[in-house]
């Protein structure tokens, strides 16, 4: 059974749907296909991208330059003919492959693209059980050996933001910048860093969003130099006179993230000590020079590299992560890094930089004496390098609390 649907216009799925469309020939494609089931719990990082449904049983997604269909059973179907998403939806009772193998033989593809990657987790969709099972409904016939990863146009898909993307994240950037003012306006002596936690969800709360990555550490709150470091929940310690608070925070609106980081040094009157105030800089100076180098067809790598010999020159060891991430729908959004050329990054670093990505940029300093100097901003790539979303405060900010 066939049914035949046009997309709406201003919808970003479909918009979505179309760039993907257009980018299949850059990336040596033919066709691209992604598999699903049980997709509430098993789901493809990718298909959020283009509809909010679940699909219960197994489910094909065929993408061709000119066309696109949705492969689905019965009971799974209405829904998503409703959305009029996809050219053709076809549906199946008993089991899919003689319809996979009609839609398959109607494009003719020598190339079609699979969501499986080593290095990109947010391109490794497809499970291992479902990469068998399409191998075997493909098995004794023409399409038999034409999987490839797809992994290069999804790194595509994600990175170049379409400008409702962008102007989702930067409306996302822009609360979250509320909302840490909002909460350093109510930090005070002996607060601790769980109870400055608290203030952001109830921010989140507030504003109907939910945050960026696991309310457990988001925010993360560091205060002072025992806090532990990464990605970890808040402590107990206490807000002093003479402290450096540091936030990483971020929401999620409309479906797209923020991720920001912000420091305070807690200071009834006075000024910040020299080594702070020096440290600040350089991750400062570091964030300034590494935006302007932001321009299509730089090396993630080299960017990182940037930012690393800034730190060092300045007397500093190097930053033990990445100088930055891609931005997106997911709050680690795939498809390359800002990173060094380490094994944990596989691949990434090499990935180069295109128009309409949008990246963090997050170098920092850890002062034994005085805890974590970081700053995180979020930048949109244009040809002349990285604009900001973010406020960016070059100047180190003090809270003087009441």
């Amino acid at each position: 059974m066939t049914s035949t649907t046009v997309a709406p216009a201003r919808d970003l799925g479909a918009q979505k749907l179309a760039q993907a469309q257009s980018l299949l020939a850059e990336c040596g494609l033919d066709a691209w296909l992604t598999v699903v089931r049980e997709s509430a719990e098993r789901p493809d990082p990718t298909l959020r991208y283009f509809l909010d449904l679940d699909f219960t049983w197994t489910t094909f997604f065929l993408v061709t330059p000119t066309s696109s269909a949705a492969l689905v059973a019965t009971f799974d179907a209405p829904d998503l003919k409703e959305r009029g998403l996809f050219d053709k939806v076809v549906t199946y009772k008993e089991g899919p492959r003689t319809a996979l193998l009609e839609l398959l033989d109607e494009s003719r593809p020598a190339r079609i693209g699979i969501n499986v990657s080593e290095h990109d987790a947010l391109a490794d969709g497809l499970t291992a059980g479902l990469r068998d099972s399409l191998t075997s409904l493909l098995r004794d016939t023409a399409h038999q050996g034409r999987l490839v990863s797809a992994a290069p146009l999804l790194f595509r898909l994600r990175n170049v933001k379409l400008p409702d993307e962008r102007r989702r994240i930067e409306r996302a950037v822009l609360e979250t910048e509320v909302m840490f003012d909002r909460v350093r306006d109510r930090i005070r002596l002996g607060m601790t860093a769980r109870q400055i936690a608290e203030m952001f969800h109830e921010e989140a709360a507030r504003a109907l969003v939910r945050t960026a990555w696991p309310q457990h550490h988001c925010p993360t709150v560091t205060i002072g130099a025992k806090s532990p470091i990464g990605h970890v929940g808040p402590g107990d310690e206490p807000v002093t006179d003479g402290c450096i608070v540091h936030v990483d925070f971020g929401i999620v609106r409309e479906g797209y993230c923020s991720d920001l980081q912000r420091i305070w040094y807690v200071k009834r009157d006075g000024d910040a000590p020299e080594p702070v105030r020096k440290a600040y800089a350089a991750v400062a100076g570091a964030i300034d020079a590494t935006a302007r180098a932001l321009v299509p067809g730089a090396i993630g790598w080299e960017i990182d590299q940037l930012a690393r010999d800034r730190i060092r020159e300045a007397g500093y060891p190097e930053y033990a992560h990445a100088l930055g991430h891609h931005l997106g729908r997911a709050v680690h959004d795939g498809g390359g890094v800002l990173g060094p050329r380490w094994e944990r990054y596989g691949e990434e670093p090499y990935e180069p930089v295109r128009l309409g990505a949008v990246y963090t940029l997050e170098p920092s300093v850890h002062l034994p004496d005085h805890g974590m100097v970081s700053l995180e901003e979020d930048v949109v790539v244009e040809e002349k390098g990285g604009v900001f979303l973010s406020r960016f405060p070059r100047e180190l900010p003090l809270l003087r609390p009441a």
